[in-house]
């Protein structure tokens, strides 16, 4: 008989040794910010229990506090969803799941999570956001940037810069929109995923840190204090660390870094991020819808649905967006997975619904580190 319960305390070693052996990885090495034994792994992790006693399937919920333009919203990012493969087709991981879904209600606005996109659409969740990619080679650096001047430009690890840690810290903590880092766990946080931690320098001093992958072919956050800065930087980064390209993500509401960016990059492309599961409709498209007309300025407007059981009616105008938990009598009504559809993804516009082109989707992204 298989049991469904709470990690205990003392399966750290088990519940490690399970998801490495499912993803053939060291989750050790890989979210140091995560498995760690002194870090209560137990308490984030429902498992399977075979009758002779040994973990046979496990899936982590791990809590984030999200800020979204100075509103708060309660998320989580679901991870490490493993299944011994001599125990796999016979539901432990749907059990799984749905324990997690149903003590996610009422105490969680947002769940976030990464993997096959049919999987997870069973347990409601639509791969969606926005995820801006742009690729830069040599031949920009050459031609576009030829007359920019990085030379008081230099770089060192992160961390062996005096204040690094709190630099980096409250660097997140001023974004726009941020997944709350603890300073004493930052380190871990942005070596996640193989990352290295790069901070930025002009004249010795920092203004600015780069997360970079991949040999350095990958840049998954530019962070700097002035944009204005962000030619000669990525012109010292080519010299200094000798890459023929490399590629920078970002969210969409980093409006400064997109037009500095787009004056030279070779390339641009907008992906989905991740696949979310929304529990409160009203809180995550006020906290978002708000966001974009703060960055975009958006069309005026009104609309009124029923998501997923949800009442929800948004107005947009002079005074900004507002989102109200109830719906006209001309309300439209719209499944779970519409509703996430036509909030998430572009492709919401051909639902021929009366609603301005310019309020979906929904800025939704997470950086890279913040996963899990």
């Amino acid at each position: 008989m298989v049991t469904y319960r709470q990690a205990k305390k003392d399966e750290y070693k088990e519940i490690v040794s399970l998801a490495n052996d499912v993803f053939k990885n060291d989750f050790e090495q890989l979210l140091p910010k995560t498995f760690r034994e002194d870090n209560n792994v137990h308490e984030i992790t429902k498992v399977a229990q075979s009758d002779d006693g040994k973990l046979i399937s496990e899936v982590c919920v791990l809590p984030q506090q999200l800020n979204v333009g100075g509103l708060s919203l309660k998320s989580n990012y679901l991870g490490t969803v493993s299944v011994h493969e001599n125990h796999r087709g016979k539901g432990h991981m749907i059990k799984l799941m749905n324990m997690w879904l149903d003590e996610m209600q009422g105490k969680y606005d947002l769940s976030v999570l990464g993997g096959r996109r049919q999987r997870y659409e069973y347990f409601g969740y639509t791969y969606g956001g926005e995820q801006w990619e742009y690729t830069i080679n040599i031949h920009n650096i050459n031609h576009a940037l030829k007359d920019i001047d990085a030379s008081q430009i230099s770089f060192a690890p992160l961390f062996s810069v005096k204040n690094g840690k709190e630099f980096a810290a409250q660097f997140n903590k001023n974004r726009k929109v941020n997944v709350y880092r603890e300073i004493d766990n930052i380190d871990k946080i942005l070596c996640s995923y193989h990352h290295t931690a790069i901070a930025v320098l002009e004249n010795d001093n920092i203004i600015g840190y780069l997360l970079t992958s991949d040999y350095n072919l990958k840049i998954s956050e530019l962070a700097l204090t002035d944009y204005n800065n962000t030619k000669k930087v990525i012109k010292a980064f080519f010299k200094h660390f000798e890459v023929p390209k490399t590629e920078v993500t970002l969210p969409y509401y980093e409006t400064q870094l997109h037009k500095e960016l787009s004056d030279f990059a070779e390339m641009y492309k907008m992906i989905p991020c991740c696949a979310f599961n929304i529990l409160d409709f009203a809180k995550v498209i006020n906290a978002y819808l708000t966001l974009k007309n703060e960055t975009q300025t958006i069309s005026h407007g009104r609309f009124s649905a029923i998501m997923d059981g949800q009442p929800v009616t948004i107005t947009v105008d002079e005074n900004g967006v507002k989102t109200e938990t109830t719906a006209t009598n001309n309300a439209v009504v719209l499944s779970k997975m519409d509703a996430q559809k036509l909030l998430l993804t572009p492709s919401g516009r051909f639902f021929n619904l009366d609603i301005p082109n310019d309020w979906f989707p929904l800025p939704l992204f997470w950086y890279y580190v913040d996963c899990f």
